[in-house]
């Protein structure tokens, strides 16, 4: 992605301050967002642009529209920790068809089409065939909301598994799951621009997106989910739904 490839590592001053801690957006944010915008444009100005930096939830139930997370991971991106993406999904009569994510300091681009496949680069992805979660390597927000309250469902998580980790970009630990490196993602706080693309790229490679609400298949906007193999997520759901 050549927006990706042109992010400045170095343009991390603060413009924006959003609502909770170390939620903001850098001058790189804003300018990768704009690039983004202005190349969806040129291809079909048309289709409305749900992006994260200027996001008019009305869009959320357009029939067909972009949702873009210019950089996924700020807090990262901010610090010069090198995972963070960019993060692009169309979404059409409520579906997600076509998805990418691009990690730029790691120089790779996850993808996926519906009924497609995912690939990373030109190789196909798949999700891991761990189906116990105390062999489990799990990938999970642990922020200061999701440990908050008397019961907090992550340490929960953790508990259950053989390790936890937090990547800092939903975007990427859920395509990290897609391609077999985690075995189970988590998380309670997602906004659509985070898992619109990474989760047909999930489902594309084999996985299962559960809504943590309901226990069915999470839409493409979900907020709180558990992705992993069929087997994984559903005993996690059980796990959390507690």
């Amino acid at each position: 992605m050549s927006v990706g490839n042109a992010i400045v590592a170095t343009d991390v001053g603060v413009v924006t301050r959003k609502r909770g801690r170390a939620n903001f957006a850098t001058a790189a944010d804003h300018a990768a967002e704009k690039a983004i915008i202005a190349a969806l444009a040129a291809r079909d100005a048309s289709i409305p642009v749900l992006a994260e930096e200027s996001a008019s939830r009305a869009l959320q139930r357009a029939e067909r529209l972009w949702v873009v997370d210019p950089i996924d991971g700020t807090l990262n991106f901010s610090r010069g920790i090198p995972f963070y993406a960019v993060v692009i999904a169309y979404v059409e009569d409520g579906r997600v068809r076509a998805a990418a994510v691009h990690s730029p300091r790691t120089r790779e681009t996850f993808v996926a089409s519906e009924g497609a496949g995912a690939r990373r680069g030109r190789e196909r992805i798949h999700v891991s065939a761990t189906v116990r979660l105390s062999q489990a390597l799990a990938t999970a927000s642990l922020g200061y909301r999701a440990m908050r309250g008397q019961q907090p469902k992550m340490p929960r998580l953790a508990a259950a598994c053989a390790g936890m980790r937090d990547v800092g970009s939903a975007a990427l630990g859920i395509c990290y799951v897609a391609d077999g490196r985690f075995d189970l993602f988590a998380h309670q706080f997602l906004w659509p621009w985070d898992i619109a693309a990474p989760s047909l790229i999930a489902r594309e490679a084999g996985a299962r997106v559960v809504s943590l609400k309901t226990g069915a298949d999470a839409r493409w906007d979900e907020r709180q989910v558990v992705i992993g193999n069929p087997t994984l997520a559903r005993a996690a759901f059980a796990l959390l739904d507690r």
